[in-house]
């Protein structure tokens, strides 16, 4: 199992939570030092560093995985960061950084897991979005248009994955208390822990009729 951004916020609490269910789960972030914290407190089984929006940190994140702890047939996308600005102000560049890690990750990482999944017939793709893929919002507009497009992504997943009995569902929590947030002017009207239970239930518990919704935790 992989949950990417696994080593703080939504994402340690999605991975502690599939570790304590018993599941074998490999870590993945920038932050070297975040993921070994996540390991040695006994959240994961395996830490691996790296660039979602990296095609080959990618690719060594799965064969690290597989070599280690077997086939993934599970995928946590919740990798993800904050850019703010207007759009007149905005440098083109934080623009870029936005959907390639929210956005492109997300892709690249279902893109390395899913032939497997399709020829074992089983698997499931969990994508932490945000209720700003429903919701305008000043001074984010790269931010949200990464989070409208990574339901959108979902849903297709979703639809060409249907076939093969391979899932893929979309998490949309409102304001979480995590750093990400401590960036913006919200308060916090939920804790990682229990935006954790609904992508775990997305992720174990869920029909396969779900495939292809967006599950809304809006607080």
């Amino acid at each position: 199992m992989l949950v990417t951004g696994g080593g703080r916020g939504i994402g340690e609490a999605v991975a502690r939570g599939l570790t304590a269910r018993g599941l074998a789960v490999t870590v993945f972030a920038r932050t070297a030092a975040e993921l070994d914290r996540v390991v040695a407190s006994g959240g994961a089984a395996l830490a691996v560093a790296g660039d979602v929006s990296r095609e080959a940190d990618v690719a060594r994140l799965v064969e690290a995985h597989q070599a280690r702890l077997g086939p993934c047939d599970l995928l946590v996308n919740d990798a993800g960061v904050l850019v703010r600005g207007e759009v007149d102000a905005l440098d083109p560049a934080r623009w870029r950084e936005c959907l390639e890690v929210n956005l492109t990750g997300a892709f690249l990482c279902a893109r390395a897991v899913v032939p497997g999944m399709k020829a074992r017939r089983r698997g499931r793709i969990v994508s932490v979005a945000s209720i700003s893929a429903t919701l305008g919002t000043p001074g984010a507009s790269a931010y949200n248009a990464s989070k409208w497009g990574l339901v959108g992504f979902t849903k297709c997943l979703a639809e060409e994955l249907r076939p093969h009995g391979v899932q893929a569902v979309a998490v949309s929590p409102g304001s979480t208390a995590t750093a990400m947030l401590q960036q913006t002017p919200f308060a916090p009207a939920m804790t990682p822990d229990e935006v954790a239970r609904v992508v775990i239930f997305a992720a174990l518990d869920a029909p396969a009729a779900l495939t292809g919704a967006n599950l809304e935790v809006f607080g």
